[in-house]
Parts: structure tokens; C-alpha cells; sequence
């Protein structure tokens, strides 16, 4: 099983465990992003979260799907999911924050993928 392969399907018993409630599934979704991913450090991390949360307040459905694609991107395994051009340069933007302290190998593949997306 590939990394993202894992992600989704954790991703998706985290989901389940949580129940129905929208507020307990979203909590669920922000703590398993978190674990995943602590060496995120904490800037990114905020403003990703608070994309998630603004992506969630219009659906959670298509939040969950970027999440997961936004997984797949942290694992170093981009998948492919679709994502408009602002969300490429959120992405830029939220990894520039702790870019002096982040994973060189992860922020090289993350900027490699914003500018292959027009976003730099």
C-alpha cells in the first residue's frame, strides 16, 4: 500500500470513528492531518488547517477530498487531484512560513509542484 493509499484509508476510520456530527468529523479530520504530519511545522500547519476549515464550511465532502489530496502531496505522492491555481498558491504561501525550518526534501517537492502549476 502506497503512502497516500494509507493516508485516505486512515483518513476515512478516523472519519467513520468520529460519527455523523459535522463539528466531531471536522475535529477528527484537523487531529489525524496533525499526527500525520507533525514535522509540518506549526505556521504551515495553522494556515493549511484554517484552508481545510474554510473549504470545510462550503462542504465538508470536497474538503475531505482536498485534504486528501493534500495528503498525497505531503506524502510525496502526488496523486493527481485537481486543485485551482489558489489553492497552489496557498499552498506556496502556507510552506513559505516555516520554509527555514522545514524538510528541504519536502518543501523542494511541494515548491517543485507549485511551479509546475503556474503558482510561483
Amino acid at each position: 500500500m502506497h503512502a497516500t493509499e494509507k493516508f485516505r484509508s486512515d483518513l476515512d476510520q478516523a472519519l467513520r470513528r468520529a460519527g455523523e456530527r459535522p463539528a466531531a468529523r471536522l475535529a477528527a479530520a484537523r487531529g489525524f492531518f496533525e499526527r500525520q504530519f507533525p514535522a509540518l511545522g506549526p505556521e504551515a500547519r495553522g494556515a493549511l488547517m484554517a484552508t481545510f476549515a474554510a473549504k470545510w464550511e462550503a462542504g465538508p465532502e470536497p474538503a475531505i477530498a482536498w485534504l486528501s489530496g493534500l495528503g498525497s502531496i505531503l506524502n510525496r505522492d502526488y496523486d493527481g487531484t485537481p486543485l485551482p491555481l489558489e489553492d497552489w498558491v496557498d499552498l506556496r504561501e502556507s510552506f513559505s512560513l516555516d520554509a527555514d525550518s522545514m524538510d528541504m526534501e519536502l518543501l523542494e517537492y511541494v515548491m517543485g509542484l507549485v511551479v509546475d502549476h503556474g503558482a510561483l
